[in-house]
């Protein structure tokens, strides 16, 4: 017999057309519920069988809804009843039972469900996870991720068998990790977000939340465990001679990855900039790029604007020209009709994307050009920028030249970008003193100045 959507005659219509938390959850509860009441019918006829699970549903609910009350959704303050609750006798169970529902129609279905002894088969934790996050959104498949990284060992964990001990177990080897701050506090979310869904749907578990903040207090008071992330006390740059390696090697052997690379290092154009430049946005008899727009790193879209929102003309240093050159030489002897400066035939729309830039500095430049292994990080397209405005101030730059070469609302943000690449002998050349002498200090005899001093006797 095919089974057919069937909604509880005592059910008020419902005006809440939102996506409800849990709606995968309920309409399977509402399946079983149909199937184990339509196997207790011997009818065949496809329309009895309905009439008797209708039947049977207001036989159960009659006794249980009169106690149905709204109450606020959990962590919201003075927001909308949009929550109802009602506390069930003990039946075939043990002890009383709260259950809550969005709606009337979702508590009703609950009800049966609970007096049917029909229990919710989605209770691992991962399973859990997936219903209480968006996986259609970039922080839902974030939080999913770092929990199957991290947590391997706690998905397929049902939550009423979740212990202290397999949270604490988990929490330990976390730490043993060499994880930044940040991808920390996204896994504990996620731990979180399955503790945060069962209470919305009074799911049996243990307080996770108050297991993780003894943690916390406990394990991890005034440690500096994590891998320090922070851009100012990192070296995210090139020095002078891997610079000027990477350059060299665009000019030698041409290709539009290696040179949009060496277009980075040598303008400071972000590479959402430079991947959205147009050949007409090249003014290469006066010296500069007009940026204009930008490409966004998500969706591969061009947006008529830049990051600080205007416009700004990047002024070509001689290095600069010469890469630029290479580039337009390059790109007019190619047949695309694409308006866009760089290309890439793997792409579907023809034109280059950030990937193929990461993916070049990490395997070809990392390896090859300056032949580094496991021993050294890999340098992204954005440490491109920050090796520009670090060459260009050690070179005698202002800091406001390069504010406006770089596109930066204020001066504190150029110095972010300006790292220490100097190496010594550059820094022992620029040392001028600081002109406190009026005449220069003459040699002093040494042998003579220990001669004045007296002889000690000896005792």
């Amino acid at each position: 017999m095919d089974q057919r959507e069937h909604t509880v005659t005592l059910t008020t219509e419902s005006t809440d057309y939102r996506p409800r938390r849990g709606t995968d959850n309920i309409l399977r509860l509402k399946n079983l519920t149909w199937k184990k009441l339509a196997s207790e019918c011997k009818i065949i006829d496809e329309s009895e069988v309905n009439d008797y699970v209708t039947k049977r549903e207001r036989e159960i609910l009659k006794e249980h809804i009169e106690n149905v009350n709204p109450i606020k959704a959990p962590g919201q303050k003075g927001g909308r009843k949009d929550y109802y609750t009602t506390k069930l006798e003990p039946g075939n169970r043990r002890h009383c039972h709260p259950l809550y529902g969005r709606t009337l129609e979702d508590l009703e279905i609950k009800i049966v469900a609970y007096y049917l002894g029909i229990e919710n088969g989605k209770d691992t934790l991962l399973e859990i996870l997936k219903m209480a996050v968006d996986e259609q959104t970039d922080t839902g498949r974030r939080t999913i991720q770092r929990f199957n990284k991290h947590f391997q060992n706690l998905s397929d964990v049902k939550v009423t068998k979740l212990k202290e001990k397999d949270i604490r177990n988990a929490l330990e080897s976390l730490l043993t990790k060499r994880i930044t701050k940040k991808e920390f506090n996204e896994s504990i979310t996620a731990l979180n977000k399955i503790y945060d869904y069962c209470v919305y749907e009074h799911m049996t578990i243990i307080n996770v939340r108050e297991i993780i903040a003894t943690f916390r207090a406990v394990k991890m008071t005034g440690r500096h465990i994590f891998r320090d992330n922070t851009k100012e006390h990192r070296d995210l740059s090139f020095n002078r001679r891997e610079a000027s390696l990477i350059v060299s090697d665009a000019l030698t052997n041409p290709d539009y990855r290696s040179l949009a690379v060496a277009t980075l290092i040598t303008t400071g154009l972000r590479a959402g900039e430079l991947l959205a430049l147009e050949i007409d946005d090249v003014r290469y008899d006066d010296g500069y790029i007009f940026v204009h727009q930008i490409e966004s790193s998500k969706k591969f879209e061009i947006l008529p604007y830049t990051k600080s929102n205007e416009s700004r003309e990047v002024f070509l240093s001689p290095e600069a020209k010469s890469v630029i050159k290479k580039v337009l030489e390059l790109r007019l002897s190619d047949s695309s009709p694409s308006p866009y400066l760089f290309l890439n035939e793997c792409s579907k729309d023809g034109k280059m994307h950030l990937r193929a830039i990461d993916n070049h500095m990490r395997e070809y430049i990392h390896g090859v050009v300056l032949g580094y292994g496991s021993e050294r990080e890999a340098r992204s397209p954005h440490d491109c920028r920050r090796t520009y405005a670090s060459l260009e101030f050690l070179n005698g730059t202002d800091l406001g030249t390069l504010k406006a070469q770089l596109g930066h609302r204020s001066l504190s943000q150029t110095e972010a970008y300006i790292k220490d690449i100097a190496s010594p002998e550059e820094r022992k050349s620029k040392i001028r003193g600081c002109g406190l002498l009026l005449q220069e200090p003459s040699k002093i005899n040494m042998y003579a100045v220990c001669t004045k001093f007296p002889k000690i006797k000896e005792a």
